[in-house]
Formats: C-alpha cells, structure tokens, sequence
C-alpha cells in the first residue's frame, strides 16, 4: 500500500504541477505570468512532493538504503556525481554529433537561457524545483520503485528512457545517459538526496556558466 501510495502521490503531484500552468497561460495570455506560474507551481509541487516522501508516504524500496552511506558520503557523490553526469554530457553530444550530425547545442538549454534573460526569477525552478521533483519522479518511482517490481535494470532503462523524452530536446542519448548516471549515484548511496544534489549542481554549473 505504501509503494502504490508514494508512487501515485509523487506522480500525480508532478503531473499536476507541470500542467496548471499551461492552463493558465490558455487564459491569460502573459508571459510574465506563464513563467511566474511555472515557478510558483514548481516551488510548491516540490514542497508537496518532498512532504508525501518523507512524511506522508514514506517507503523505501530496495534502492532506498540510508545507512548504506553516510551523510557526508552522500555529498561526496553527490559532487562525483555532477562532474559524472557534465563529463557524459559532453561525451554523449560528440556520440550524437559524429553519428546523427546533431548540433552540439541543446534546444532545451538554449530556450531556458532565452528565457531566464527575460525572466530571472525562472532560475528558481531551473535549478532548485525541477531537478527535485524529476528525481522523484524519474529515480525514486520510476527506477526505485518500479526495481520492486521489473527488477533494477529494466526500471533503469525504463526510468532513464522516460527521463530523456520528459525533456523534449533531440539529443535523446544525452539525456537517457544522465538519466543513467543519476540511477547509478542513487543505487550507490541508497540516498536519493545525492542524486538530487548532483542533479541541483549540474543544472547550476550549465546555466550560469552559460549565462556568464
């Protein structure tokens, strides 16, 4: 009861955050609100999301380990972790150039930047709210504990998969590959605040190097 309770509460809740704004975009027709609404609702699903995983629904599923590391581990790969994933980045979009003839740049970051020069305050949800709530999503109910159920590789490809089509940017390799990384420091830990934490930073490190 547990599992299926932690997994439809996180979710749903992503789901629901991710969607509101668009509606209100439907009806106001603002940029300004649109990206406030996307950082508002973000903020706040990641404050309901972290409530129904750690208080409401708590369930570890056999990823889920706390005493496998200790906090200071945690951080430590956590910071492996970032430089794990920008190294694979960088490596995958040379894959994708040389096979596919992809641009080395990524749509999705460049949109985000265009954005946050017109709207600051969407760093907010670029580097706090959506790297939390994707880890939720994607590495606690879609790896974690979907493990219970496919077993641990087949929720990591199935997790990572969707993690790279949530994105919606044609480098898909990219994305599956550190949707991968993320399961891994997940899986290493059994603490999912270290992929959270590597996720946090390598969305800090991509935008405000990109921006300086």
């Amino acid at each position: 009861m547990n599992l299926k309770n932690n997994s439809l509460s996180l979710t749903l809740t992503y789901l629901l955050s991710m969607s509101l704004p668009s509606i209100f975009l439907a009806f106001f027709k603002n940029n300004n609100i649109y990206y406030s609404a996307i950082t508002l609702c973000g903020l706040l699903g990641m404050l309901c999301m972290l409530f129904f995983n750690n208080k409401k629904y708590p369930f570890n599923n056999q990823v889920s380990s706390p005493n496998k590391t200790t906090a200071r581990g945690a951080i430590g790969w956590g910071l492996v972790g970032t430089f794990a994933a920008l190294l694979l980045q960088r490596l995958s979009f040379l894959v994708e150039t040389n096979l596919f003839d992809q641009s080395l740049e990524s749509q999705n970051t460049a949109a985000t930047l265009n954005v946050l020069i017109h709207y600051p305050y969407y760093i907010i949800f670029v580097i706090l709210a959506a790297p939390i709530m994707e880890e939720l999503v994607f590495r606690k109910v879609l790896y974690g504990n979907l493990s219970t159920l496919i077993g641990p590789i087949g929720a990591a490809l199935t997790s990572s998969t969707l993690f790279s089509i949530a994105h919606q940017d044609g480098h898909f390799i990219t994305y599956a590959v550190m949707g991968l990384t993320f399961c891994y420091i997940y899986t290493k830990t059994g603490r999912l605040r270290a992929s959270m934490l590597s996720h946090v930073l390598m969305n800090t490190v991509i935008v405000v190097s990109s921006l300086l």
